[in-house]
């Protein structure tokens, strides 16, 4: 019998997670503009603007230490410290065009990167980031590690490596996700290519990072695919891919080998169903779905995950604070209060939250414009793993306590193989049955860079028509 140690919001230690930043530097005259930040110390988060020396897009990093407490955040550009400096040697991260490009703004692409605290060294942090790249479009690559110790420069903190790339350039990536080991200790970070049948995972042990170790997926939707953002679940049992109008892909993983399995092809009967996001309930079950229009959730425990759909939320249409800033659904993340926040699709004044996303239905409570902002929100929206995630309990790989393999279990290897083919998969039937078809390839729609590309030469437009009003 699997049993797994999980404590979702646990109120001691590895709150990682706490703090949360958004928002623009403090040059601008306009109220609206500045910086934010947002913590959760206290049972509902707390938010307040804060002075900052750079601009959040989409792109967004941050890391507070066991306690909860900042320690440094990214906006893609550079490593900041706590007085919202540069890092001792954390400038120029994900170096290259975009870099110089974009350098005196935020990095463009999505909110790929996360750190990790380190299963060898007590304040030090691994930090994975994904650059973007160009090729006949813009493309999410290489994938990087920089390695962090809060015990340097004072306690400031030092970038101690740099732009270790763990993926090289030229190759499309997919959103990266991390998860717990089953030893309670060590990280899998997983990863996979846009377009291809490809997963891969990364170990992070107290020996450093160790991959890729590949996986080849047995099934692959027909189409163009999209680089959607991803999720694992809560307990690290199920990891899902999703691939924008084409549809899902929901495994087993295993935290002990790094191992997929059980895969379930969910396809998409409706064209016009865009994927852009997925993210899971605290009870590793409920898994929400949503376009720029609309959330919809699934049960994927459920015997009939097909079934289980439900929509729970159409926009609104609203703005905020007014036309044209429209606030749909963007990029969402699991709060440590156990709630799901989006940001929205625009510069806006507000947040969208799931107040109740263990429960099924409309009891879920979506509530749009649920969080009033006191400064824009650019769209920002970090990713955090699930760093309350214990150990595997009476798994192959629960030895550092200890504890025996519990009943049932076979003893897995501590490393997958270079390359995996699993086999077997899972064809269900179509979401959204009746839905509609043109019988024509729909648009393409820009992908994460893209569209930050796009909305800060529209924040650069804005500011430089601001300014020749204000000459005149």
């Amino acid at each position: 019998m699997e049993a797994f140690f999980l404590l979702p919001f646990a109120t001691h230690a590895q709150k990682h997670d706490n703090f949360w930043l958004w928002g623009y530097n403090n040059t601008s005259t306009n109220p609206n503009v500045g910086g934010v930040t947002m913590n959760f110390y206290n049972s509902s988060p707390n938010i307040y603007p804060e002075k900052k020396k750079v601009n959040f897009g989409f792109y967004c990093g941050i890391c507070s230490d066991s306690s909860g407490r900042l320690t440094f955040y990214s906006n893609g550009i550079s490593i900041r410290d706590t007085t919202h400096n540069i890092m001792l040697n954390g400038d120029t991260i994900n170096p290259g065009l975009f870099w110089e490009q974009y350098k005196n703004s935020s990095y463009p692409n999505g909110p790929f990167c996360f750190a990790l605290p380190s299963p060898e060294k007590n304040n030090q942090y691994f930090f994975f980031h994904m650059a973007a790249d160009i090729t006949n479009t813009a493309i999410t690559s290489p994938f990087y590690y920089s390695i962090i110790d809060m015990d340097g420069n004072n306690g400031k903190g030092h970038v101690t490596q740099k732009n270790h790339i763990l993926l090289p350039h030229n190759n499309d990536y997919i959103d990266p996700v991390a998860v717990k080991h089953g030893n309670g200790r060590d990280w899998w970070v997983i990863t996979g290519e846009v377009q291809k049948p490809i997963l891969y995972t990364f170990l992070l042990d107290p020996d450093g990072v160790h991959g890729p170790f590949t996986t080849i997926m047995p099934y692959q939707f027909s189409g163009t695919d999209y680089q959607s953002v991803n999720d694992i679940s809560p307990d690290g049992s199920k990891y899902v891919r999703a691939a924008g109008r084409l549809g899902l892909y929901i495994y087993d993983f295993d935290r002990c080998n790094g191992s997929f399995n059980n895969l379930k092809a969910i396809p998409f009967a409706d064209q016009n169903f865009l994927c852009f996001a997925t993210v899971f309930a605290p009870d590793s079950k409920h898994l929400y779905l949503s376009s720029f229009q609309t959330v919809m959730g699934i049960d994927v425990s459920a015997p009939d995950i097909i079934a289980s759909l439900d929509t729970l939320a159409y926009f609104d249409g609203k703005a905020s604070p007014q036309p044209p800033l429209v606030t749909g659904f963007f990029n969402p993340n699991l709060g440590p209060d156990g709630k799901i926040y989006y940001a929205t699709t625009n510069g806006t004044l507000s947040m969208h939250v799931i107040h109740n996303p263990d429960l099924p239905g409309q009891a879920a409570d979506v509530e749009q414009h649920g969080l009033a902002l006191p400064k824009y929100n650019s769209g920002t929206m970090c990713q955090f793993p699930n760093y309350r995630l214990g150990e595997w309990e009476g798994s192959p790989c629960d030895t550092i306590n200890g504890q025996k393999p519990g009943d049932g279990f076979v003893k897995s290897d501590w490393y997958p193989p270079a390359v995996s083919n699993p086999k077997g998969y899972t064809l269900l039937p179509p979401l959204f049955k009746g839905g509609e078809s043109s019988g024509k390839a729909p648009e393409r729609m820009p992908n994460m860079a893209e569209m930050a590309i796009m909305q800060m030469e529209a924040e650069r437009k804005q500011a430089a028509e601001k300014e020749a009003e204000q000459k005149h």
